[in-house]
């Protein structure tokens, strides 16, 4: 066993010292059909890496997914990266908002953009370091604005294409939009429906993500993603983590049990109407009253609105003891398990296997959403760490419900 390759593929404008820029006239640069016509491509500084950390999910399930960031520290005693340097081949392109992606055993882990080039020169032994900062693609998201728009009744991913559409967004990264359970409102309904101008991008995506109660994230390959809440119903596990050689074997793992998502008086509200109240007397008797405000709400119906309550309460209302970490050495894995764990990303499903030496049970399992991952890269080591969340496991059928009343899902569970 041995650590996982790891490659840092950072994306520079082509030069006539870098890759094959496409020149008017020249002998060499000037020929068509040459499979390169100038503009961005890849170099490989693997060899210039000396730590990589990434960080990317969210911390808490009520919260909405962060940017994922990164950092990767090179070696620059050769001024290669420095963008002083007129002697570097990737002069004068060492620039913010170049595009960069780590991969590991050529697998994507990490797909973003170079915010900044921050140089330490160090003096005493010419060890000059470049630090890398980097942040996915909801950093180009955070920096749009919308203009005003009418909006037509849509489903969440209907709407979120729509936006994406627009002449002012246009956006040209890869995008994966699943279904989403929720129908979003009119502007014929009402004018609270509409967009205002001036109105941020990435604010207004989750806004329509909360809508839904769905996730929406930059995959590790860079692609935009949004998923509908009915997406992690019957989950299948793509991994087992274990400490007994039946799986994947961490060496920690965490445990939380407390009331950081207890929640049993529920109010929810769109301009379709008047706030919704869903509450549990068994849990408020139990636990005291724990309230949960969503009242920006962008869904087309009261009953949707009520719908929504309804299906938070049933999330919510108790609090759940859960697995919520786990973290493993690559370097101690399989080429295999330490591929598993790559194919990983933010809402997979994993199985989390706790032995006990003493007590009763002698085993808890438990299948969980991967809802972060972090990344501690040296040449000897490679942890990740992963942060779950619960799947949902109190979904149910609601007869009269317009989101949970519908006998042709296959999502049918009980209280």
């Amino acid at each position: 066993m041995s650590a996982p390759t790891i490659q840092v593929l950072v994306g520079f404008q082509t030069t006539t010292g870098f890759g094959q820029p496409f020149q008017l006239d020249d002998a060499v640069y000037g020929l068509l059909n040459t499979g390169t016509l100038g503009g961005l491509a890849y170099a490989d500084l693997t060899s210039l890496v000396e730590s990589v950390n990434i960080t990317r999910g969210r911390s808490r399930q009520l919260d909405q997914f962060n940017a994922g960031t990164a950092t990767v520290t090179f070696n620059n005693s050769s001024r290669i990266l420095d963008p002083l340097n007129t002697s570097s081949i990737y002069y004068p392109y060492v620039l913010p908002r170049c595009p960069i992606q780590i991969l590991a055993n050529g697998i994507p882990i990490y797909t973003g953009l170079i915010t900044d080039w921050n140089l330490d020169y160090d003096i005493a032994s010419n060890g000059d370091r470049m630090y890398a900062a980097c942040s996915d693609a909801f950093t180009v998201l955070a920096n749009t604005t919308l203009v005003a728009h009418t909006v037509t009744a849509e489903t969440t991913n209907a709407r979120i294409n729509t936006v994406l559409n627009y002449t002012e967004v246009a956006y040209q990264g890869a995008r994966n939009i699943g279904t989403g359970s929720s129908t979003l409102g009119a502007s014929a309904t009402s004018s609270s429906f509409n967009i205002a101008d001036g109105t941020n991008l990435l604010t207004y995506l989750q806004l329509v993500n909360t809508s839904e109660q769905g996730y929406l994230f930059i995959a590790a390959d860079g692609t935009l993603t949004f998923k509908g809440r009915s997406s992690v119903l019957n989950p299948v596990s793509g991994a087992t983590f274990t400490y007994t050689g039946a799986g994947i074997n961490y060496q920690t793992i965490l445990s939380q049990y407390g009331d950081e998502l207890l929640y049993n008086y529920i109010v929810t509200q769109s301009p379709a109407g008047v706030q919704q109240i869903a509450s549990d007397a068994t849990s408020i008797a139990q636990y005291q009253s724990q309230s949960l405000n969503l009242t920006n709400l962008l869904n087309s119906t009261v009953a949707e609105v009520a719908g929504l309550g309804n299906y938070l309460l049933g999330k919510y209302k108790n609090p759940v003891l859960r697995f919520t970490n786990v973290s493993t050495q690559m370097a101690a894995l399989s080429t295999a398990n330490q591929n598993i764990c790559f194919n990983l990303d933010l809402t997979s499903i994993a199985t989390v296997v706790k032995n006990f030496t003493s007590g009763t049970p002698a085993t808890e399992t438990q299948t969980l959403i991967v809802s972060g991952i972090s990344h501690n890269i040296t040449p000897s080591s490679h942890i990740i760490s992963y942060t779950f969340e619960s799947t949902d496991g109190n979904q149910y059928l609601t007869l009269g419900d317009t989101i949970f009343g519908t006998l042709s899902t296959t999502n049918l569970l009980s209280f």
